[in-house]
């Protein structure tokens, strides 16, 4: 696989979330999609995507408890499938980027993409659970969350509510600005894959959704946090 070099290698990078009415793909559905980019040679946040999704049935109420996702928030929200073609178009050639996303988020997509009647295209994702099993040693006895390893690189902004796919995409967003100034960033790019998976592809000539509508300005680089290791 190519290597990963966040400085050299990609160019351009979208930190994606999910949220879900469960955790088990194959009876539960999608939410929530959100995303920021980030781009340059510093890697500064440039734009936003978020999107509730209609999943088609009732949310439970302890997912509605730890996501705030209600069910009148997704109530004539675009289906999944058109949700993540809208996203699909809003990644364009950008390498994604989410924790733990090869084993969850990318589940409950291929539901959609491994349909016959669903055209696809290929995208590259870097995954947090590579990227930390080689820079920690003792990666396998933590819990693995995205708030233990944002406490390790002392990336957390206590001001964003966790679970939220906005919140959580910004958070991981700055986790790979600090990775980008981590001592052992040279190893680190020698080491890490950069994987390949499927999102719907985006129609040439028309577009899915109104782009426009999920597309956000965002803060560029977030000044306001302490960046020593």
């Amino acid at each position: 696989m190519p290597a990963f070099h966040p400085l050299l290698g990609v160019k351009e990078l979208v930190a994606f979330d999910l949220e879900t009415t469960g955790l088990r793909y194959k009876q539960e559905e999608i939410t929530q999609i959100a995303g920021v980019r980030l781009g340059g040679i510093l890697m500064e946040i440039e734009d936003s995507f978020s999107t509730y999704v209609d999943p088609g049935k009732p949310i439970p109420s302890e997912i509605q408890e730890l996501t705030r996702v209600r069910d009148h928030d997704v109530a004539g929200a675009p289906k999944p499938l058109e949700a993540l073609t809208a996203f699909s178009e809003y990644v364009g050639d950008a390498t994604l980027f989410g924790h733990d996303i090869y084993r969850f988020d990318f589940n409950f997509i291929r539901k959609y993409t491994k349909r016959d009647d669903v055209e696809t295209r290929s995208v590259r994702f870097i995954d947090t659970m590579d990227i930390f099993e080689v820079l920690w040693r003792d990666f396998s006895r933590l819990r693995n969350s995205l708030d233990d390893i944002a406490e390790r690189l002392s990336a957390g902004l206590s001001s964003m509510r966790r679970h939220d796919a906005m919140s959580d995409a910004i958070l991981l967003a700055h986790v790979f600005q600090r990775i980008q100034d981590h001592p052992e960033l040279e190893r680190l790019c020698s080491r890490i894959p950069v994987h390949e998976e499927l999102l719907p592809a985006v129609p040439v000539k028309k577009k899915s959704l109104d782009s426009d509508r999920f597309t956000q300005p965002a803060s560029k680089r977030f000044n306001y946090m302490a960046y020593s290791f």
